[in-house]
């Protein structure tokens, strides 16, 4: 019984953070651009190369 309870906690717990990551996280700070969503290499490279003088970030996610 104790074990199904760890199991549903941790369940309800990985909801959460899908739910979160998905209507959360693309809300950025005042004063901070917009997250954009990058789909062709000549969009990202200009991107990045025009912000040469700030910090850069680059996050790379994959399904599998």
């Amino acid at each position: 019984m104790a074990k199904n309870n760890w199991l549903w906690g941790l369940l309800g717990l990985a909801v959460l953070t899908v739910a979160w990551c998905l209507l959360w996280s693309a809300i950025t700070p005042k004063g901070q651009p917009p997250l954009t969503r990058l789909t062709n290499d000549t969009l990202f490279v200009s991107q990045f190369n025009n912000t040469a003088s700030n910090v850069r970030m680059v996050l790379l996610l994959s399904p599998t």
